[in-house]
């Protein structure tokens, strides 16, 4: 009887004992991360243990990853199908290309104000000097206008106005803005006058002039 108890007491040691290291070890790897492999290269640090928590949704993720990665890896060749290319409806489609005309071209300055001689049709050419319209007029003074319709080689800017389309009187050079307008404030004029002016500037060591504009003083 001693020797059937004995026996029974070494058989549950033992079964105590599996139980317990299975459940130790099963813990513990549910309770480790998981460390995604691709193509046999360990994601995890030395330890062996990533520095993250892999979710259920995460470790879904990576078995997609690695799904879609092996097909990858598994391709070695790659057929192109042409059948369209004899298709009746890919040869019955048609060129339908618009040939471009050439036109004139537009405003030089584009940012320049707009007025009936900064527009190009096929009569009328583009000047590259345009006398606008004066602002500001009062019994004395006024705002002469105009507008240079190029960015370069320009050396002065004024204008020239006078009692008749003779002129006479020339202003002092004044400075363009960069959109190519540049404007002179005249004094001393006389009221209840008709006065007529044109805007000129120097263009490359050649003087351009824009038409004669008038105006009454009031």
């Amino acid at each position: 009887m001693k020797k059937i108890y004995n026996k029974f007491l070494i058989v549950s040691t033992i079964a105590l004992f599996i139980g317990g290291v299975y459940l130790y070890f099963s813990n513990n790897l549910n309770s480790r991360t998981i460390m995604p492999v691709a193509f046999g290269s360990s994601l995890a640090s030395s330890t062996g243990v990533l520095p993250f928590t892999v979710t259920t949704s995460t470790q879904d993720k990576i078995s997609s990853d690695i799904s879609f990665l092996t097909i990858l890896a598994s391709l070695k060749v790659i057929k192109i199908d042409t059948s369209i290319f004899t298709d009746k409806s890919f040869n019955a489609l048609l060129d339908n290309e618009v040939k471009l005309v050439s036109v004139a071209p537009g405003r030089i300055n584009p940012f320049a104000p707009i007025n009936k001689n900064s527009v190009v049709n096929t009569t009328i050419q583009v000047s590259k000097v345009v006398t606008d319209e004066p602002t500001q007029i009062t019994g004395s003074t006024v705002i002469l206008n105009g507008t240079i319709n190029t960015v370069s080689g320009v050396t002065d800017t004024y204008f020239e106005y006078g009692v008749t389309t003779n002129l006479g009187t020339t202003t002092a050079s004044v400075k363009q803005s960069l959109v190519g307008t540049f404007i002179k404030s005249v004094l001393g004029l006389n009221p209840g006058t008709n006065y007529f002016y044109k805007a000129c500037a120097n263009l490359d060591k050649v003087t351009y002039c824009g038409d004669v504009v008038s105006f009454t003083t009031n």
